[in-house]
């Protein structure tokens, strides 16, 4: 009901910008996508290749939604196919979470893998910047359709391709930006042959790295997403006035 009083609805994405139309019963024309954006003015150049053995970044939430047993399972499978591979995990574990946290540990120390996992904990933001800078690549491989997905374009920001399932918001991210790989999430082990891919091409990941530094700067600054935001408001006004 209170919707009808409304002039506009700012979806981030035009995925969630679909899912709203549909969940709520919205008038597409009052719906308008802006696209999400982040301050990129303290990134710097996209990060150098990364030396050492490969290393997978995990920047979010520690919780079951954003898929960090799923992360932690493609780890497994590539250290048993002899790969060279550490995972470091970075965000907020909430009190309800812990347990979830700690079956994860339980499960990679049973495959023989605990020592190629490390969780560093929540992180500032000159931290975030350097974790993002040290990794090969990043995957949060979330399992419900993400409408958002932020550390997808401060992994991009950085130069460090990501891998994601194809679901929710990250197709359109990925593909717009242009700085990593997707997969099917039904396929059991796509998450896995996407790092490896990964792993084997460093050309690929130069590329991917280099384009989706550029590519979150063109579209999906902080900057951008103001100036169109109050270009709609604007636009809202001037309608509101000639009436």
């Amino acid at each position: 009901e209170g919707a009808s009083h409304v002039d506009a609805f700012v979806a981030p994405t035009r995925y969630y910008a679909r899912h709203a139309i549909d969940h709520f019963g919205l008038d597409p024309d009052r719906v308008h996508v802006v696209p999400l954006g982040i301050d990129v003015d303290d990134y710097g150049d996209p990060a150098p290749s990364a030396d050492g053995a490969f290393r997978i970044g995990y920047l979010a939430r520690i919780c079951p939604e954003k898929g960090l047993a799923n992360l932690c399972e493609a780890l497994v499978r590539l250290r048993e196919a002899g790969r060279d591979c550490r995972l470091r995990a970075a965000g907020y574990l909430g009190r309800g979470d812990r347990d979830y946290l700690a079956r994860t540990m339980a499960y990679l120390k049973e495959r023989g893998t605990a020592d190629a996992f490390e969780y560093v904990g929540e992180v500032s933001r000159p931290e975030k910047l350097a974790f993002l800078r040290s990794q090969h690549v990043v995957s949060v491989p979330s399992v419900y359709h993400e409408s958002k997905g932020l550390y997808v374009l401060e992994a991009m920001a950085a130069g460090v391709p990501v891998v994601q399932p194809r679901i929710g918001a990250f197709p359109e991210l990925v593909e717009q930006a242009g700085g990593g790989l997707l997969y099917d999430p039904d396929d059991e082990g796509g998450l896995a042959d996407g790092i490896a891919r990964l792993m084997d091409d460093s050309e690929l990941r130069e590329s991917l790295g280099k384009a989706g530094s550029a590519g979150v700067r063109e579209g999906f600054t902080a900057e951008i997403m103001a100036r169109e935001t109050w270009s709609l408001y604007e636009r809202l006004c001037s309608a509101h006035s000639v009436g």
